[in-house]
């Protein structure tokens, strides 16, 4: 075996370990994690409007920035370095934007993944005449929801029908009265007593804002049947659905008829669906199918389907761009002079368009690629930094993005000083003493070289003297301690080793001389008697 190569792999190992675990000389390490999006109105006194941005590994200054730029404390606005504390009082127009902390300590900046501040607000209706519908009796009549405001953002909205005068009284929602997922009302078979001479109006409920605007004024004229007839099913609406991986998926389907038929929902995997078994959701009297936490195996076509007639609606389950494999921005221990590599192979979900090229960053700053100290390769997938120094260290990040989210990835770099070994040939002479009252007998015949590599070669392994500063002088200390440890444990393993060897073979030999007859405690106490004066 190759003991210098051992010991050289062997200590580049223990060195990694000892630095991996030394946080105070290390990079920051971004805990904080954000949503996506945020939204809070414009010109309202906030009190729910602070994020908090912590990073671990020493002494952290903190910095927020907005779409580039840092954020400064302003009349509205409180930023706390030392905290990694961001608060808006009070939300104007050019705040809104795109913000994203940065956490710095001697050894790099970390990143927190970028997220959106956008404006939570709640439009009203434009003043419209009232609308009249004609309807006939056990036939199906829709009611538009006419001029909806704007309602941001979107999942703080929800449509509400009122009727009469006022928002108190609510339309009743059963199995024959419904609202689809554009906020229209639905009779799935008309009833006489559905025109009472009070109108219908829709509302917006936004929630955020605890706000509900109404509008949308109409009235209904229901031409009466002759006879109860049998009217067949029929579609009259149904709604696809999106879901982000681990988030819900929502999908819609409404079917009118004289009865209201009931619906069975069929999965992609052709399993009838409940609401017995955890991943379903079935509400609204059976027109709407949630999927509580989608994952890609929940893609496909789902079936709605009643007594005579099926539909399909599709589930995509999408995701922002994700890494995968095994070897993606891994962090990185090199001496100077080796080339560092890092792998950013960005991958959206299937069937979705590819996520744009990675853009590179260390420490927050984009790299400059001029084909010297940086090289992108396998289209810019992978990043090399050439003949790495101490300079280099530090926090590279890699960013794409696709239609549903940015991806953020860092992997840390950390340069040491090369490791440098050297072989003296020679005979290992080892001096020890054994202290004992047994008499040990031996004969170089019975001997035997132990572990001939370590026994024609000394491996020595010298330090350097360096000038080393104050962030330097751990990390080295750490070195030291290992190598005079490792040779230490080396030694000894060989004296116990030689110490084994001579007991053994001291033990044999006093098997060999009872078997021809001596027995070499008795003649030495015989030979003591002899040498005793009479």
């Amino acid at each position: 075996m190759d003991w210098t190569l051992f010991l050289g792999l062997f200590l580049q190992s223990l060195i990694c370990t000892v630095i991996g675990q030394d946080s105070s000389q290390m990079p920051p390490n971004m805990t904080s994690i954000f949503n996506d999006e945020y939204s809070f109105p414009r010109d309202s006194i906030l009190t729910d409007a602070s994020f908090n941005c912590k990073a671990e590994n020493g002494r952290v200054i903190y910095e927020w920035k907005k779409d580039g730029y840092v954020v400064l404390n302003s009349q509205f606005i409180a930023v706390d370095k030392s905290m990694g504390i961001l608060k808006f009082l009070k939300m104007q127009n050019e705040d809104y934007g795109t913000y994203q902390c940065f956490a710095t300590n001697d050894y790099g900046t970390s990143l927190s993944k970028p997220f959106k501040m956008m404006e939570a607000r709640l439009g009203s209706f434009p003043p419209f005449q009232t609308q009249e519908i004609k309807c006939e009796e056990f036939k199906h009549c829709k009611v538009e929801c006419r001029h909806k405001p704007t309602c941001l953002p979107e999942s703080q909205c929800k449509v509400e029908w009122k009727i009469g005068e006022g928002t108190k009284t609510n339309v009743e929602i059963d199995k024959r009265v419904g609202v689809d997922g554009n906020g229209n009302l639905h009779f799935l078979w008309t009833n006489m007593s559905d025109w009472t001479g009070q109108q219908y109006r829709c509302g917006v409920w936004h929630e955020q804002l605890k706000t509900l605007v109404v509008g949308s004024q109409t009235s209904l004229r229901i031409d009466s049947a002759t006879a109860d007839p049998k009217v067949d099913p029929m579609l009259v609406f149904k709604e696809n659905g999106k879901a982000l991986i681990g988030e819900k998926g929502v999908l819609r389907c409404m079917f009118s008829g004289y009865p209201v038929p009931d619906i069975t929902w069929i999965s992609p995997q052709e399993m009838n669906i409940d609401n017995a078994d955890g991943k379903y959701e079935i509400s609204d009297f059976g027109r709407v199918l949630t999927i509580l936490r989608a994952e890609l195996e929940n893609e496909g076509k789902y079936t709605c389907k009643h007594s005579g007639k099926n539909e399909t609606v599709f589930l995509n389950v999408t995701s922002a761009p994700f890494l995968n494999g095994s070897n993606q921005m891994q962090d990185l221990v090199l001496p100077e002079g080796q080339e560092a590599t890092f792998r950013c192979e960005a991958e959206s979900s299937p069937d979705e368009l590819p996520p744009t090229r990675p853009t590179w960053k260390k420490n927050g700053v984009d790299l400059k690629i001029d084909g010297g100290k940086y090289l992108l390769g396998e289209n810019s997938q992978v990043l090399s930094v050439k003949d790495v120094q101490k300079s280099d260290s530090g926090v590279y990040q890699c960013m794409s993005e696709n239609s549903e989210g940015v991806l953020l990835k860092e992997a840390i770099l950390k340069v040491t000083d090369p490791i440098k070994t050297t072989v003296e040939t020679g005979i290992i002479t080892i001096k020890t003493t054994i202290t004992s009252t047994d008499i040990f007998t031996t004969d170089i015949a019975h001997t035997e070289i132990v572990n001939t590599d370590i026994s024609s070669n000394i491996i020595t392994t010298k330090v350097v003297p360096k000038t080393q500063n104050s962030k330097e002088t751990g990390s080295n200390a750490a070195v030291a301690i290992i190598v005079a440890v490792l040779i230490s444990i080396i030694v000894l393993v060989i004296l116990v080793i030689v110490a084994r060897r001579i007991q053994q073979r001291g033990s044999s030999m006093d098997k060999k001389e009872l078997a021809t007859g001596h027995d070499s405690e008795n003649e030495r106490k015989e030979t003591s008697l002899k040498d005793q004066p009479v």
